[in-house]
């Protein structure tokens, strides 16, 4: 069997690792507290072709990958500009318009030396996405009293990305929706 099949039929979401099918969410997830959620629906086999809605139901982004060119894939805003790129070939790079330059997938959302979560830098500050229950979570690397602050969870045919507004006023609701494009599409990043 296709180690990606379960997820090309609608089924689990990729691990945190970008690489392995994990348990699909049983149930739709229930919101967090005070946070905006963003959904990446329309797509049939992978998020790498979707469309990201945002609060009141709104397209807000959608995520392009031609078929004439399936090594690059762009995060366009409403008015569609390109705000984020990935290009899966040779080695995976990616690159967030005012966030990010171009560098290695493999360097902007790193695996940690233990493997339990991937690590990213934006704007000088350290986040961590780690696996907690049916979710991949984020927080801050270093406070003294980590919560989360973003959540990606899977549901049939579905990514829903929540943000706090605390993660929202930090100027992270790209890098994070880059993030979860680069957790949930399947591809190796490393």
């Amino acid at each position: 069997m296709h180690p990606y099949a379960q997820w090309q039929q609608g089924g689990a979401a990729p691990s945190v690792f970008g690489a392995l099918p994990s348990p699909p969410a049983t149930n739709p997830p229930s919101a967090m507290p005070d946070s905006v959620t963003f959904t990446f629906t329309n797509f049939k086999t992978t998020i790498l072709n979707s469309t990201v809605v945002g609060p009141q139901q709104r397209t807000a982004y959608r995520v392009v990958t031609e078929a004439s060119a399936p090594a690059c894939t762009i995060l366009q805003d409403n008015e569609s500009r390109t705000v984020a790129m990935v290009q899966w070939q040779p080695h995976a790079t990616v690159e967030v318009r005012g966030v990010a330059a171009k560098q290695r997938a493999r360097d902007w959302l790193r695996l940690s030396s233990d493997r339990s979560r991937r690590v990213m830098e934006v704007r000088g500050v350290q986040y961590a996405w780690s696996p907690i229950g049916d979710f991949v979570c984020l927080s801050k690397v270093n406070s003294p009293a980590p919560r989360v602050l973003a959540r990606i969870a899977r549901v049939p045919n579905k990514v829903i990305l929540e943000l706090t507004q605390e993660i929202m006023q930090a100027g992270m609701l790209e890098p994070c929706l880059v993030a979860t494009i680069m957790i949930c599409c399947g591809h190796n990043i490393d």
